[in-house]
């Protein structure tokens, strides 16, 4: 099982030794500032940050500000690149996440069609129309890799993820030669 959290969330997490609950009494309903007292104030990695986190506007579903930043670690994870790598500063960065432009999107080669509608919904521009997590998980690309994990057999197997289906060449090579 794959987790993901927020580095600065899972520090204060570790830290303390247990999960933080929000405290919503200072917003205005929105997601819970991850420091008390510090509801307003924009932290974070700029290249990962969300066009209305940018903005410092509160307007979308639950969950769609985490949702951008997923898109970009997948994006990063699929290119072996950060998001906006092609730009040379934060303020460069910045002004693109708040026009909402979405960073380069991955090459055919590195990510299947499946992965690239994924990402798309990530990147929507309007948090209100952007995939939520529950709906994320309901994709073709998400549902695609799970069968594969499950069909595959064990973990540590080298063909768990190989689009070579021939199993003697595919076991004598560890490299994943799938694109996701």
């Amino acid at each position: 099982m794959i987790k993901y959290v927020d580095f600065g969330a899972a520090k204060i997490i570790a830290r303390q030794g247990k999960t933080l609950q929000p405290d919503h009494s200072a917003t205005s309903g929105g997601p819970a500032p991850w420091v008390p007292g510090k509801q307003k104030s924009m932290t974070g990695t700029p290249m990962y940050m969300s066009p209305e986190v940018i903005k410092g506007q509160n307007e979308g579903r639950q969950g769609a500000i985490d949702v951008w930043s997923l898109g970009c670690v997948i994006l990063e994870m699929s290119t072996g690149r950060r998001p906006w790598a092609s730009l040379d500063n934060e303020w460069a960065i910045m002004y693109n996440i708040a026009q909402g432009n979405p960073p380069q999107l991955p090459s055919k080669d590195q990510l299947s069609p499946e992965g690239m509608e994924f990402l798309k919904r990530c990147f929507e521009k309007d948090p209100r129309r952007r995939a939520s997590a529950a709906e994320l998980l309901q994709c073709e690309w998400i549902m695609k890799i799970r069968q594969q994990v499950v069909v595959g057999g064990e973990a540590d197997s080298p063909t768990q993820f190989s689009s070579n289906s021939d199993t003697s060449s595919a076991n004598s090579s560890r490299q994943n030669s799938a694109v996701f």
